[in-house]
């Protein structure tokens, strides 16, 4: 008779239900902590970690949606429901339910959640609604920091992308401005400070909440850390020294002719100013003095044209530009640069023989007698 081969049993294994796996975490870690004041990074870290270990996924889908509900965020609450389980951000969930709670965290927290939020919401299968049209004005700081929370975000987004990053390309390449890389430098230095510790060992609440990490492991997060630095800060350098200097607002002609102070009208020598504006950009300024009866002839050294300063003419050429004392002759002078042509006023300060010390600047005696 054949002799039956013995069949080995395996020993079945105790199947852990979750309200065991959290009686033991508990007998370790305690109740949720409690905060009766701001929470340095010591008591930030070991906050995470607690609901890192002690919540399940669907407790942090609650803390997020009670958080953003909280903050009349009511569209957003309902895409991030339909966000899939592998694109929802424990750690943000962490944040929001100390922030529920009334607790005041690092300022890093703050930006750290709303760049997942901002993650998780590209991810949520719900549709878009539109925005109704809001009348308030966001202020410049407002749209600095969302454009801050912006970035960090993305850069968040590209890091989990798990392929080989560099922020100094990245921001290159989306011509980011200077102005940014302080937020950046900011919101990761704290993160640096913290790895650095837990590397050293020295701190137990540090130490306690990078335990999921080998030696050499948080050794290359220390690394990669330091290199966004490092790239934040040379781009930044780089950035102020490479962007165009911003061009100057041209002044309008009433700004330009503000302080500029002439005679409109002489009834001795029947004569009136034309219009001061033409003087901007003209190639040639005729100018009488009533009192002193002085003509003058502005020629401008190049094709910008005469130009005025306060009550001072400018770009003009001083090898070309004239005074002269009209004495007698005044009346017929006047007349002959109010309707003779160019060649005619070519050789008409010839006509007069005193020379006088070139009148740039025009007051209250000075009529405008042509602009060409």
């Amino acid at each position: 008779m054949a002799k039956r081969s013995l069949i080995v049993m395996k020993k079945k294994k105790t199947r852990v239900t979750r309200n065991e796996t959290f009686l033991v975490n508990f007998k370790y870690m305690g109740d949720e902590p409690v905060f009766t004041k701001p929470l340095d990074n010591l008591d930030y870290a070991k906050a995470l970690n607690w609901y890192n270990t002690m919540c399940d996924l669907k407790e942090c889908r609650e803390f997020l949606d009670t958080y953003l509900k909280n903050s009349n965020r009511f569209v957003e609450a309902k895409r991030i429901n339909s966000v899939p389980d592998s694109w929802f951000n424990v750690s943000a969930a962490a944040i929001s339910r100390l922030l529920s709670k009334g607790y005041v965290i690092p300022e890093t927290g703050k930006t750290f959640l709303e760049s997942k939020i901002k993650m998780m919401l590209s991810h949520s299968t719900a549709p878009v609604e539109k925005r109704e049209n809001k009348t308030n004005v966001i202020s410049i700081q407002d749209r600095i920091r969302e454009k801050t929370q912006d970035i960090i975000g993305d850069i968040e987004q590209a890091i989990d992308s798990d392929e080989k990053f560099s922020l100094y390309d990245w921001l290159k390449g989306r011509s980011i401005p200077a102005t940014y890389c302080t937020s950046i430098v900011n919101y990761y230095a704290p993160w640096l400070g913290e790895l650095l510790e837990a590397y050293d060992g020295k701190c137990p609440q540090l130490k306690e909440a990078y335990s999921y990490m080998t030696k050499k492991q948080l050794k290359e997060r220390i690394d990669f850390i330091n290199s966004l630095l490092e790239d934040a800060e040379k781009y930044a350098g780089v950035a102020k020294k490479t962007r165009a200097p911003r061009k100057a607002r041209p002044l309008s002609k009433e700004k330009i002719l503000k302080n500029f102070r002439y005679q409109k009208e002489d009834n001795t020598f029947k004569i009136a100013s034309v219009n001061p504006e033409k003087i901007i950009g003209a190639q040639e300024l005729w100018t009488f003095n009533t009192k002193y009866k002085i003509v003058t002839v502005f020629r401008a050294i190049d094709r910008g044209g005469l130009q005025v300063k306060r009550a001072s003419i400018t770009g003009f050429d001083p090898n070309t530009s004239f005074s002269k004392s009209a004495g007698r002759s005044a009346e017929a002078i006047i007349q002959k640069i109010q309707s003779s042509g160019k060649l005619v006023l070519r050789k008409l300060m010839d006509e007069m023989k005193t020379d006088k010390v070139l009148q740039e600047r025009i007051n209250e005696n000075t009529v405008i007698m042509r602009v060409v």
